[in-house]
């Protein structure tokens, strides 16, 4: 079978791209996403990839990072007000520097594997080491596998005998569009959604000075967009990640014709945005900003729901992804939710155990 060895790199410009697309070329947010993350001085983030060979040849990729968590950011409102309340006392309770395996912006976790491995109780036990050596020098006491879907199970599953327990994470949540026209979508929907979103499409009509324009970069007016974004940010409960200028302006380098801005003009100010990217048959609706006054008076989260499902069903596109929070309106307006899950292990026996008692109570 050939001996079996494990390094990380630094960089994804250490992997051939061909490489990279032998293992991972038909998901979403590719070798250039991944680019852009490194490019974009995320100053919370160390970015790396595993790599496993047999003899010469490559056999698994792996991409994780580096980074801070706090683990009240997941759970629900009573253990979260609860934990904030300790960190009176103790600023740095449940908050642990981690190894993710996955991307801190991905729509899931990644494992790549060679169709031609037939070991793999080896290799996972080969990465865990190579994992664990590279945690133990950056002085990281806990390693999560963020966000995987159900097909990583089969390799995933083997980390329970490692001391790894199985967690349910934010689920993804998908709006498939079989639909011929908008009509069609609206028809799909409940009585009170459909009468509640064209009331809302209504009045924001009736109100005037509404302009949608779709970009493909955001250069002429990125201090905006970046105000919107902060405005977002700021206001959410969930935060674990935060972008930098840089980033909104690398994504529409690196990604090309499949990024995709959706600007919201009201009197000619930018009111709202959504930075979406369109990968095959799905658009992917990644970033989202808002002059709240404004997006209020004009119900900008609906309006720029239905101005993204109608450039889906005219374009094609069978699918929009939304995201992993802000689950009930989503909801309403037809989408379904894909299970997702983490695999979480801390080097301190005790800790993990209350780890996965804590567990018990995410806010998913």
């Amino acid at each position: 079978m050939g001996q079996l060895h494990c390094t990380c790199v630094d960089t994804i410009n250490s992997i051939k791209k061909e490489d990279w697309n032998d293992f991972f070329g038909s998901r979403p947010e590719g070798y250039w996403f991944y680019e852009t993350l490194e490019q974009s001085r995320l100053s919370e983030f160390s970015f790396h990839y595993l790599l496993a060979y047999r003899q010469q040849h490559l056999i698994a990729i792996l991409p994780f990072f580096t980074a801070d968590f706090s683990a009240d950011t997941v759970l629900e409102p009573r253990a979260k007000k609860l934990v904030r309340a300790v960190r009176a006392f103790v600023p740095r309770f449940l908050v642990f520097k981690t190894l993710f395996c996955g991307s801190p912006f991905g729509e899931q976790g990644m494992i790549g594997v060679s169709s031609l491995e037939s070991n793999p109780k080896e290799l996972m036990q080969a990465l865990m080491e190579e994992l664990k050596n590279f945690a133990r020098l950056r002085g990281a006491a806990l390693i999560i596998f963020k966000d995987f879907s159900s097909s990583a199970a089969p390799w995933l599953d083997r980390l329970t005998a490692q001391g790894f327990f199985r967690a349910e994470s934010f689920p993804s949540a998908v709006l498939d569009l079989p639909y011929a026209d908008f009509d069609q979508y609206l028809a799909s929907l409940s009585h009170a959604s459909r009468k509640d979103l064209r009331r809302k499409l209504k009045k924001a009509r009736e109100k005037g000075g509404l302009e949608v324009k779709i970009a493909s970069a955001v250069d002429d007016c990125i201090e905006e967009v970046y105000r919107l974004y902060m405005n977002t940010y700021t206001a959410g409960e969930t935060k674990f990640e935060k972008l930098t200028r840089e980033f909104f302006l690398k994504a529409a380098e690196k990604a090309g014709p499949r990024c995709k801005y959706f600007l919201y003009y009201i009197q000619g100010k930018l009111a709202a945005f959504n930075l979406c990217f369109l990968e095959g048959d799905m658009l992917i609706d990644k970033f989202i900003g808002f002059e709240y006054a404004l997006a209020r008076e004009f119900s900008l989260y609906f309006v720029s729901w239905c101005v993204n499902v109608q450039w889906c069903i005219e374009n094609g596109i069978a699918h929009y992804r939304v995201g992993q929070t802000d689950y009930a309106p989503k909801e309403h307006l037809g989408c379904r939710l894909e299970p997702l899950h983490a695999y979480v292990r801390h080097t301190n026996a005790l800790v993990n155990r209350f780890l996965r008692v804590l567990a018990g109570f995410l806010n998913t």
